[in-house]
């Protein structure tokens, strides 16, 4: 290359950078060619001691919806269009709110509650930060977003204005024509509360009558309780329809899962929400009792989407599937909308104290179909821990007056075990001549086996009282587990080596990790099962073939019950263990007192010393003064 045609060809250069920055004016209008418009954050806000802040993306409406729009509203959505971007330049602010019981974070970016911090409240014992309820890190999404769904129109993809920003709330504004806007407002109680006030404005012309519907939906995951916690369900939606008379019906709680279309609607609910073990956040209208136009609405995805993902999501401890719940109502510009979103614990103080009964609140607590019991079981232990100003203590004490209670029915059972191995010992003759005597005929072997039964008064199914008392107490060992399960009161409290009794003892982590156990070792689980094996060793033995099967069984079932429970919650755990404890002494207790009525090994031998009578109560149908019967009318009126 030449000189002159370098020269030229710099010349060249030079005039076309002159051309493209001084001569050629900017577009008017970037948003029709580029509907992603970046956004600078020029706010921070500090959580943790932390400084957060980074740009944002801003989505804009984009003009080729209007197609998918009604004839009715698609001169809105072309008005949308139309605007201008200096109507959506507005930097994307954070704005925080708080008080003693909330620090909450809202986003101009869709006016949405990005996240929600429980000050009282920790991850863990150690943990000093507030716990997060709905944040980005549990891929929340956002609460309280706004969407208009007849102009398909996702207020949630708008940067809006912040009119008003105050300690305890925030307005914000978004243009969706030349002649329409939307305000959302949002309050919290200034000292303590963990209610967010929503009041939600459409102003300008809207087309009447004509019906615009819009929602307003709460977080799409909250915080996950149940991962690697035993006992314990994942995560729910609950909502509670109202009746006609105003009173609130029994609160349904439903799985989070997917949805077979997507979405579902129901008529008539007073509030609905998302819900985890000890936290939920709720929505509910507030400016009256019934609106036939606002129903709840619950909005996840089909089955077969991403299931892979949530999967994944759920293994690392966050809820899994999404889910949003919110209601939808139509658009009134003449009114403004008021609705309370509950985000907190679900602690019984918290909830009563709440200054609006009207929604019934204490429903959000599930205690499961042995409510009927967990409710005296915590009223028990509050009142315990109260005294003894420990939870352990408080469980143990509830040990012992649950023990205390079945004692009688623990008596009655070991007695009539003994009265009936007695009987069988004494009638195991007989029972072998009719055996040997109708072994070619069943039927008539079973006949005669069991008319010497009733003969002698003896009752072979009375020996299975062990397990008859075991089964009994199913009922309150599914009370504990669901107390345990849903008791905010006992999440990260302390007991010995124990940091939460809600959680296995973890004493110590192992280098690898156990099949179906994990890497934690628990020790509880394994102080249970020495202790009842124990309690099995010192059962009367028998010779009873039955008997020694049902002995068999009852460790074996111990054994498996070792590995069901290792994972359960440590509290409940000290139950167990505490009650095998006392039932070893109570076993104790309850053999001296029948071996001194003459019932049991170690009775005197009363019989023995009146001649011929086989020793053993009398029973039904036996005749006074028959050999070898008839003395022990006396020891049989003892058993009784």
């Amino acid at each position: 290359m030449d000189k002159r045609t370098f020269q030229a060809l710099l010349v060249c250069f030079a005039i076309s950078i002159l051309y493209l920055n001084w001569i050629v004016p900017p577009p008017e209008n970037q948003e029709a060619s580029n509907p992603v418009v970046s956004n600078p954050v020029v706010s921070e806000t500090t959580v943790g001691g932390q400084a957060t802040g980074d740009s944002s993306t801003i989505p804009i409406l984009s003009p080729g919806s209007v197609d998918s729009v009604p004839n009715t509203t698609a001169q809105a959505v072309t008005e949308v269009s139309a605007l201008k971007a200096g109507s959506n330049t507005f930097p994307v602010r954070s704005v925080s709110l708080s008080n003693a019981d909330l620090e909450l974070k809202f986003s101009s970016q869709g006016a949405i509650l990005t996240e929600a911090l429980l000050m009282g409240y920790h991850e863990s014992v150690d943990d000093e930060l507030p716990l997060p309820v709905i944040s980005p890190k549990l891929k929340s999404q956002g609460a309280l977003g706004l969407r208009v769904s007849s102009l398909n129109l996702d207020l949630t993809q708008r940067n809006w204005e912040v009119l008003e920003q105050t300690d305890d709330s925030v307005s914000f504004r978004t243009q969706i024509s030349a002649d329409q806007f939307v305000i959302h407002h949002c309050s919290i109680p200034p000292k303590e509360g963990f209610e967010i006030s929503s009041r939600v404005s459409f102003g300008g012309a809207w087309p009447a009558g004509t019906e615009l519907y819009y929602e307003i939906l709460g977080a799409e995951r909250i915080r996950f309780d149940a991962s690697g916690r035993a006992a314990s369900y994942p995560n729910q939606w609950v909502h509670a329809q109202r009746n006609k008379d105003g009173s609130i019906m029994e609160a349904v709680h439903s799985g989070v899962e997917a949805l077979e279309s997507g979405e579902v609607t129901k008529t008539k609910v007073a509030w609905g929400g998302l819900e985890s073990n000890y936290f939920a956040q709720v929505i509910r209208v507030e400016d009256g009792l019934e609106f036939p136009t606002a129903n709840l609405i619950v909005k996840g995805v089909e089955p077969g989407v991403n299931e892979s993902l949530y999967d994944q999501y759920s293994d690392e401890g966050i809820q899994g599937w999404p889910m949003r719940v919110g209601f939808r109502r139509m658009i009134d510009p003449r009114s403004e909308h008021e609705y309370a979103f509950f985000v907190g614990p679900k602690d019984p103080e918290v909830l009563e104290a709440d200054a609006n009964q009207s929604w019934d609140a204490i429903q959000l607590i599930d205690y499961g179909f042995f409510g009927w019991l967990c409710r005296p079981f915590l009223w028990l232990l509050r009142i315990s821990e109260s005294v003894l100003g420990s939870w352990g203590l408080a469980i143990i004490f509830l040990t012992f007056c649950i023990r205390a209670v079945l004692h009688p029915v623990n008596k009655r059972n070991q007695r009539q075990m003994q009265v009936q191995q007695q009987g069988m010992a004494r009638i195991k003759p007989q029972m072998d001549e009719i055996r040997e005597r109708y072994k070619s005929d069943p039927t008539t072997q079973h006949r005669k086996t069991q008319e010497l039964f009733k003969q002698e008064g003896v009752n072979p199914a009375a020996m299975f009282g062990g397990c008859l008392f075991i089964f009994m107490q199913l009922p309150i060992w599914i009370a504990l587990i669901n107390t345990f399960s849903v008791a905010i009161e006992l999440r990260q409290t302390g007991f010995l080596w124990i940091d939460d009794l809600t959680q296995p003892d973890m004493l110590f982590q192992m280098p690898f990790a156990l099949p179906l156990l994990g890497q934690w070792f628990n020790l509880l689980p394994l102080v249970y099962v020495v202790v009842t094996l124990v309690n099995q060793r010192m059962m009367p033995k028998s010779d009873d073939p039955q008997v020694q099967a049902q002995q068999k069984m009852m460790t074996f079932m111990m054994m498996a019950f070792g590995f069901i429970f290792y994972s359960f919650a440590s509290g409940l755990l000290i139950y167990f263990i505490i009650s095998a404890l006392v039932g070893i002494v109570e076993q104790k207790m309850i053999r001296k007192e029948l071996a001194a009525a003459g019932i049991g090994p170690g009775a005197a031998p009363v019989a023995a010393s009146q001649g011929a009578s086989s020793p053993g109560p009398a029973g039904p149908g036996r005749v006074p003064g028959r050999p070898g019967r008839g003395n022990n009318r006396c020891l049989g009126r003892v058993a009784g």
